[in-house]
């Protein structure tokens, strides 16, 4: 008999991933917090949905090593919450999405394009995709592989 595996949840995840290199050897880990990002999106499989945006929320953290900030530092030092949020700004402007899993992968990806980003996790959730129901979605954890 075959049993479904059971997914971790969310807030549940442990991030003790990482693993020391000559890169990483006394740099902090920072995380990266964008919260309750609204934004008006095509997205969906359905021919209502093709030419009406719909209401998305986006929740992500991105875990990177970098020194500690000191007052000289320069903003390309560190990861960068305001672009980042142009950028996923940029790709939902660009083209209708069909799913929102590729929504989340596409937001994964634009987070690992700073070589810095050793994790991510993303939620996203279409906000009026089902009457009578807050919202649905989905959360990924992607973890850098090279």
């Amino acid at each position: 008999m075959l049993h479904a595996r059971k997914e971790p949840h969310f807030e549940s995840i442990n991030f003790d991933y990482e693993q020391p290199t000559l890169a990483t050897i006394g740099q902090p880990k920072w995380t990266i917090i964008v919260k309750d990002l609204l934004v008006s999106c095509k997205i969906g499989v359905y021919p209502h949905e093709y030419n009406r945006p719909q209401q998305v929320m986006i929740n992500l953290k991105c875990d990177y090593y970098a020194p500690a900030p000191t007052p000289q530092i320069e903003i390309s030092q560190v990861l960068c919450y305001d672009q980042l949020v142009q950028s996923i700004q940029a790709f939902i402007k660009k083209d209708h999405v069909y799913f929102i899993e590729t929504l989340a992968e596409e937001i994964a990806n634009i987070c690992f394009a700073d070589k810095r980003v050793q994790a991510t996790r993303i939620k996203v959730e279409k906000l009026e995709a089902i009457p009578d129901v807050k919202s649905v979605g989905v959360e990924i954890v992607r973890i850098r592989k090279d």
